[in-house]
């Protein structure tokens, strides 16, 4: 039963009561207009799903993962867009400089910029994945008009022929709003002959589009003449090609004419040609090198594929300095001594494909050990040699042999040939050949061999042989002066079981370059 309305309701109550009627009428207006604004992104981003698929990662290596854009169709319909606020805009460009910095392993810069970037905008991150998706739209746009010209090349290509709907919101907006997108400037970066008349990557491009046309060496004192200036620039690339890649960015870092003129596509071809050869690089089934390949992913900026591919620094030596704790004896029960020991792996690589590895006590320093470390070395405890491949990022050493036995001195272990004959003539003896050779974490190699019935009776018969897998790392871009051992086997030649070397004390291998390997 209802109860019938108050006659005399008090003035509080009904004014308590409208007011109650307005908070419920302003909340319900707010509601409806937060649904159509949500409407409005939805069908905005159910326009740009018609062109993007999950399939595959995107061209470029974001720290945002942007899916593979199929090339639209000559027209389509981007007024829908809601048009970012200039505290958003701002945000998702603080992002984008964030990005490139992590790229390039700038992690303090990187992470600094990305909280600058959230406290501006909470949902930053949705909005630079949005601005990316069109950008890479255009790119894909661009791409096949611009690789068919080529070389008639003009700055009207890198506009897409694309038609707006709207009012108000024409070709220029929608390109100015996304002309900042990594993928676009990936993508005019590649296309566009730079400036100067030389390759350079994103990073490089936008600094020399800010530098003078007509660039010169000046003298430190302008009274002084700088006779520098009177070489072509075909000379000075001529005797750069003749340097290393490290006495390169030397030179360009005097000024802005020397970084101009060290970025020729010409130095960093023939470094990139020299360096990535096999076993640096596989090889194609035809026998060809996948140097042509590699090339194309990197769009033909030799200098950008020099730092970023990884590559084995072959003008020094890798070295794990390993430490572990070894208890000693004391003549006073108050008194526990603790023994630091140190040792020591080497890892020496050429470019014909061989490798050597040593592990040393602390009784041999390395400034002792190092100028040791060639072809010829023999006798030496620990001493293995092998051959080594590069597969992407992880170092693969196979084959690797004890050579700490003087009666291997004549063999060349650089030659397959006689890798595979001094294997071939090994008779597999019984009894204590079936125990594995034993490796603990500081010990030194054990022989893994001994003598059986070979061919030879003054070579040992080799029973075991070792493997070894390293993950190549770069600290900072471009060093690759960084390995972590994976994993570390001997295998039974006889059986071809594999069993795991137990490594408790291992440490990373870092790169020290040699000034006498690299005049080597």
């Amino acid at each position: 039963m209802n109860n019938p309305p108050l006659q005399n309701e008090s003035e509080e109550l009904r004014k308590f009561r409208e007011e109650w009627r307005a908070e419920v009428r302003r909340r319900n207006g707010v509601e409806s207009v937060t649904r159509s604004e949500n409407t409005e992104t939805s069908d905005w981003s159910a326009s740009l799903n018609v062109f993007s698929t999950s399939s595959g990662p995107a061209t470029s290596g974001y720290a945002t993962s942007i899916a593979t854009v199929h090339t639209p169709p000559t027209s389509f319909h981007v007024s829908t867009a809601p048009p970012l606020s200039q505290v958003s805009s701002l945000a998702v460009s603080i992002y984008r400089e964030a990005v490139i910095h992590e790229q390039r392993g700038e992690l303090e810069e990187a992470l600094y910029l990305y909280r600058s970037a959230f406290r501006r905008d909470a949902n930053v991150d949705i909005l630079f994945e949005r601005e990316e998706m069109l950008g890479a739209i255009m790119a894909q746009q661009i791409a096949p008009v611009s690789s068919a010209n080529a070389e008639t090349f003009d700055s009207s290509t890198l506009t897409p022929k694309v038609i707006l709907a709207g009012n108000g919101f024409t070709m220029d907006d929608l390109s100015k709003k996304l002309e900042n997108t990594l993928a676009m400037q990936n993508t005019k970066a590649a296309v566009s002959p730079a400036e100067h008349g030389v390759t350079a990557s994103r990073s490089l491009n936008s600094i020399l589009n800010n530098f003078p046309r007509d660039l010169v060496f000046e003298p430190k004192d302008e009274e002084d003449s700088v006779p520098f200036n009177l070489l072509p620039d075909e000379m000075i690339v001529y005797i750069l090609k003749i340097l290393d890649a490290s006495s390169v960015e030397r030179f360009a870092s005097v000024n802005r004419k020397a970084r101009v003129v060290s970025l020729d596509v010409s130095i960093w071809r023939k470094l990139a040609k020299e360096t990535y050869k096999p076993p640096q690089i596989p090889v194609l089934p035809d026998g060809s090198s996948s140097l042509e390949y590699l090339s194309k992913q990197y769009l033909y900026d030799y200098r950008r594929l020099y730092i970023e591919h990884p590559r084995i620094r072959l003008d020094g030596v890798y070295i794990a300095v390993c430490h572990y704790i070894r208890p000693g004896l004391s003549e006073n029960s108050w008194v526990n001594v603790n023994h630091l020991i140190t040792y020591h792996r080497y890892l020496r690589f050429f470019s014909n494909g061989q490798v050597i590895s040593l592990l040393t006590n602390e009784e041999q320093p390395p400034a002792h050990v190092i100028p040791l470390l060639k072809p010829t070395l023999r006798g030496l405890k620990g001493l293995l040699f092998g051959n080594w491949h590069l597969s992407g990022n992880t170092v693969v050493l196979s084959n690797l042999i004890d050579a700490s036995s003087r009666s291997l001195t004549y063999i060349d272990f650089s030659s397959p040939t006689s890798v595979a004959h001094l294997l071939s003539q090994s008779t597999m003896p019984r009894g204590d050949a079936d125990a594995p050779p034993s490796h603990s974490s500081h010990s030194h190699h054990a022989h893994g061999y001994g003598h059986g019935h070979a061919a030879d009776p003054s070579i040992p018969t080799i029973r075991y042989i070792f493997t070894m897998h390293l993950t190549l790392l770069s600290r900072p871009l471009g060093r690759w002066n960084k390995m972590d051992i994976v994993s570390y086997d001997t295998v039974k030649l006889e059986t071809g079981e594999a069993s795991p070397v137990a490594l408790k004390h291992e440490r990373p291998f870092w790169f020290s370059k040699v000034r006498s390997y690299a005049l080597s």
